[in-house]
């Protein structure tokens, strides 16, 4: 993220923002393109000081999900949604569901599947953050948000 980034999103303290993390694309180009973990820590640090009502991260049951991580999610506030398969029905509704009461969704996903989610939230009037890693988010991703923010190795767990 750059500077000018961070400080833009710093200057937003009045934004009521949904997080809504689409863990088996971020998780899988974290290690594919960085080696490594994602620190979803650091990416909450990096909202800035707008309120965050929900965060919510799906991941399909079929995938192992440790207890720890399950209290370290918890011990954000965030919530956990497990589907018997594709996370992108589930994370598409809520983001539906809840647009009326956001003024920011922050997708942490490159998957194009979500470019109907992002028009849909644009015409609702939200703002439309796409936060995830550029080697795996599409062009038309990219162009579509009203801002792309794109993780880097900053964002890895440092071992």
């Amino acid at each position: 993220m750059t500077k000018k980034q961070i400080q833009d999103n710093k200057e937003l303290v009045f934004q009521k923002v949904g997080i809504f993390v689409d863990a088996e694309n971020i998780e899988t180009s974290g290690l594919k393109h960085h080696g490594g973990r994602t620190d979803y820590k650091k990416i909450l640090e990096n909202v800035g000081d707008r309120e965050i009502l929900r965060i919510i991260y799906y991941k399909p049951e079929f995938k192992e999900m440790s207890e720890d991580f399950i209290s370290f999610w918890k011990s954000l506030g965030g919530e956990i949604k497990r589907p018997a398969k594709n996370a992108d029905c589930f994370l598409i509704i809520d983001a539906v569901t809840m647009a009326e009461k956001l003024d920011v969704a922050i997708i942490l996903g490159g998957d194009k599947d979500y470019m109907p989610l992002i028009w849909y939230l644009k015409s609702r009037g939200c703002r439309v953050e796409i936060w995830s890693w550029p080697e795996a988010t599409s062009q038309d991703m990219k162009e579509a948000a009203d801002i792309f923010i794109p993780l880097n190795k900053s964002f890895i767990f440092a071992r």
